[in-house]
């Protein structure tokens, strides 16, 4: 009966895992792209806003993920900060490029 039980709660955790993994990406995606729409309109303060966001949901969910989806969102992470920081810079055009690739990242680490 235990190990039933112990089965069962392995189950049950790896599916939440993936499914809270899932949702941070998501939203992580969602905000790199709201971030890349205000670079291409010049708003380097708000992409580096958004960008913020994105990559605390991206880490949210690395930490979830497993596999060759955590090393795409790990990627997605790392874009995200370059972009934050190019966007800081003054860098906009820069920036755009590294969300576009965080974006990437991001889409194929949560399939």
């Amino acid at each position: 009966m235990k190990k039933i039980i112990i089965l069962i709660s392995a189950l049950l955790f790896s599916s939440f895992s993936a499914f809270a993994a899932e949702e941070h990406a998501s939203a992580a995606i969602e905000h790199a792209g709201a971030a890349l729409t205000e670079g291409k309109h010049g708003n380097v303060g708000v992409l580096a806003e958004h960008a913020t966001q994105a990559v605390k949901h991206a880490e949210k969910a690395v930490e979830v993920a497993k596999g060759p989806s955590k090393a795409h969102l790990e990627s997605g992470v790392k874009h995200l900060h370059e972009a934050i920081k190019l966007a800081n810079a003054g860098h906009g055009a820069k920036a755009d490029q590294h969300l576009e690739t965080a974006i990437e990242h991001l889409k194929t680490g949560n399939k």
